[in-house]
C-alpha cells in the first residue's frame, strides 16, 4: 500500500513539474515578443530592416525599388493592410512584372510575343501535315499554301490593326508613316526598334480564308477539307499567341470588382484573393495582372487576365475540334463552321471585359470591331454548316481514316 502511495506521489510531482515548466515557458514567450521585418529585392538583397519590439508595429515600406532590367516594380509580397497583423520574423519580397524577352544578345532581342506566335504556327502546321493524308490530300498542298499564305496573313493582321489605330501610325511624312505601319516604331529603318506588337487576329483570319479560296481554285483542291485543317491550326495558334499578350501586359480586362465613381469596389487584397483563390489562377499570372500604368489604364490594381480566359477557351475548342474530325457523321467544312461559331462566341465574351478594344464609328454609333466581326463569323458558321449538309451530303469524315467506330 505504501509503495502504491509513493508511486502516486511521484507521478503527481512529475506532472506538476511539467505543468509548471510549461507555464513558465509560456510566460517567457509572452515576454519575448520582438521580431524583425525585412524587405528584400527580387534577388534577396536586403533593402530595409525594421526591428519591432511588439505587435502591432509601425511598418513603413521602403521606396519602390527599380533594380530589375526590363521590368517594373508592382507591389510587395505582403499587402500593406496586413502589416499590422505581423507578429513574427517576416521577409517581404519585391514583386516585379515579368520580363517580356526570351533572348537578348547585343542589339538583337526575341520577345515572347513573337516567340509564342511562331510556336503556335509551328504546332498548327505540324497538326495539319499529319491530318492531310487522313483526309485524302497531299502534305505538299498544305506546305505550298502555308509558305505564301501565312506571311500575307500576318501582314493582313497588321493592316487590320493599323486601320483601327490609324492616327497612331499615319502622321507626318509618307516614309516614316509607312515604316511605322511595317513595324519600325520610331519611323526610322532600324531593326533595333522593330516589332509587330499590334496584330489583329481577325485580320489574319479573313486574309487567310480569302487566300485559301484562290489557292484551292488554282490547285483544284477541296476548299472545305483544307479549311477544316486550317481552322484547327488557327485555334491552337491563337491559344499560344495570347501568352505573348500576357508578357506584354496587354489585351487584359478591367479592374477586378470594377470601379464606382473612380474608386475601386474591392481592395487590392480582395482583388488578388478573387483571382488567386476563387478562380484558382496561378500566382505568376495574377501577379503580372497588377497594372500600375499604361496607355489604356487609369486604375491601379489587379485586372482580369482575359488573355488567359481566351487561351483556355481556345484550348477547349481545339479539343472539341480534334474529336469532331474523328466522328463519321461530321461533314467536311463543319469543323471550319464550328471554329467560326466557337471563336466568334468566345471573342464576344472576351471583348465585354477588354479595356483596349479596336473601335469604329458608323451612323453615329461607336462599335467594337471585334464584336461586329465575331457576330458575322457566327452567322457565317451557321450558313456554312447548313450549306455543307444540304449540298455535300456524302462528303463526311466517314470517308477518312481513323474515325470513331460507335457500336450499336
Amino acid at each position: 500500500m505504501k509503495k502504491t502511495i509513493k508511486i502516486l506521489l511521484l507521478t503527481f510531482t512529475l506532472l506538476t513539474s511539467i505543468a509548471l515548466f510549461k507555464i513558465q515557458d509560456n510566460s517567457i514567450s509572452a515576454e519575448d515578443t520582438s521580431f524583425t521585418v525585412t524587405f528584400v529585392d527580387y534577388d534577396g538583397r536586403v533593402i530595409k530592416t525594421i526591428e519591432c519590439e511588439s505587435a502591432p508595429c509601425e511598418i513603413i515600406p521602403p521606396a519602390k525599388p527599380d533594380e530589375k532590367e526590363n521590368t517594373k516594380f508592382l507591389r510587395w509580397s505582403v499587402f500593406e493592410e496586413d502589416f499590422d497583423d505581423i507578429n513574427e520574423d517576416t521577409t517581404i519580397k519585391a514583386i516585379y512584372s515579368l520580363d517580356n524577352r526570351v533572348l537578348s544578345v547585343g542589339g538583337f532581342t526575341i520577345v515572347f510575343y513573337s516567340f509564342f506566335i511562331v510556336i503556335g504556327i509551328i504546332v498548327g502546321l505540324t497538326l495539319g501535315l499529319r491530318e492531310m493524308p487522313r483526309i485524302g490530300m497531299e502534305k505538299d498542298d498544305l506546305m505550298d499554301g502555308f509558305l505564301w499564305i501565312v506571311p500575307l496573313a500576318i501582314l493582313g493582321a497588321r493592316l487590320w490593326y493599323v486601320i483601327f489605330e490609324w492616327d497612331n501610325f499615319v502622321y507626318g511624312s509618307f516614309g516614316p508613316s509607312l515604316l511605322r505601319i511595317l513595324g519600325f516604331r520610331s519611323g526610322e529603318f532600324s531593326f533595333a526598334d522593330f516589332g509587330l506588337e499590334g496584330l489583329a487576329i481577325h485580320g489574319a483570319f479573313v486574309t487567310a480564308v480569302i487566300l485559301a479560296y484562290f489557292y484551292t481554285r488554282k490547285k483544284k483542291l477541296d476548299i472545305w477539307k483544307l479549311l477544316d485543317v486550317v481552322a484547327v491550326g488557327f485555334i491552337i495558334a491563337q491559344a499560344f499567341g495570347r501568352w505573348g499578350n500576357f508578357f506584354n501586359q496587354e489585351a487584359h480586362g478591367g479592374l477586378v470588382g470594377g470601379m464606382n465613381d473612380g474608386v475601386a469596389n474591392l481592395s487590392l487584397k480582395e482583388q488578388y484573393e478573387f483571382l488567386r483563390h476563387t478562380l484558382h489562377i496561378p500566382e505568376f499570372i495574377v501577379n503580372n495582372m497588377f497594372m500600375t500604368s499604361g496607355k489604356f489604364i487609369d486604375d491601379v490594381g489587379f485586372h482580369h487576365p482575359t488573355f488567359f480566359y481566351e487561351s483556355m477557351l481556345n484550348l477547349l475548342g481545339f479539343s472539341i475540334m480534334m474529336i469532331l474530325r474523328r466522328v463519321k457523321k461530321v461533314h467536311f467544312g463543319e469543323i471550319f463552321a464550328f471554329y467560326l461559331i466557337w471563336y466568334g462566341g468566345v471573342r464576344i465574351f472576351i471583348e465585354t471585359m477588354r479595356t483596349d478594344p479596336l473601335t469604329f464609328e458608323i451612323f453615329g454609333l461607336s462599335l467594337k470591331s471585334a464584336i461586329v466581326t465575331s457576330v458575322l463569323m457566327i452567322l457565317a458558321g451557321i450558313a456554312v454548316s447548313v450549306y455543307v449538309r444540304m449540298r455535300r451530303k456524302d462528303e463526311t469524315y466517314a470517308n477518312s481514316k481513323h474515325t470513331f467506330n460507335f457500336k450499336k
